[in-house]
């Protein structure tokens, strides 16, 4: 491999792993979270005068399962993104990938701070986002750099 010591394939290893470590934060999350949501269906079937007990339970269900699913498909992009780093960081493969996956992840990135913003979201939400499109930044910019390198070399 070409410029394996170098300074922006390090950049790119460290990213790549940052990001799983948001990953797995955000199913950490999640799962944590779980039981709010069950209370919140709860309320909200108690205020909708619900009292079907099998109904509760089946909008609970549903509703978690929507939140695995979502979950689920929202880090597809995320895994990608920490493949391409680690194949392009250690193995110098995957070069053209990484930058895609870097460029899609500034665009995604930016919709979701902006998003974040426009519908007052929590502010832990806001500060994942803006880290997450941090590392696309920084991601996009090493990997520009080692393949020249790689290019180069």
């Amino acid at each position: 491999m070409k410029n394996k010591k170098s300074i922006w394939s390090t950049i790119i290893l460290v990213v790549a792993i940052v990001s799983l470590v948001l990953l797995v934060i955000s199913f950490v999350t999640t799962f944590t979270g779980m039981p709010a949501v069950e209370a919140l269906i709860r309320e909200e079937a108690a205020n909708q005068g619900l009292t079907d007990e099998a109904m509760i339970e089946f909008a609970i269900t549903t509703a978690k399962g929507a939140l695995i699913v979502t979950l689920v498909l929202a880090s597809l992009f995320d895994i990608l993104k920490i493949i391409g780093g680690l194949k392009f960081s250690l193995q110098g493969k995957w070069g053209m990938f990484c930058i895609v996956v870097s460029i899609l992840g500034i665009v995604f990135g930016a919709i979701s701070v902006i998003n974040d913003f426009q519908n007052k979201a929590a502010i832990g939400t806001i500060v994942s986002n803006v880290l997450s499109l941090g590392l696309s930044v920084l991601l996009c910019v090493a990997c520009f750099k080692h393949r020249q390198e790689n290019m180069e070399a």
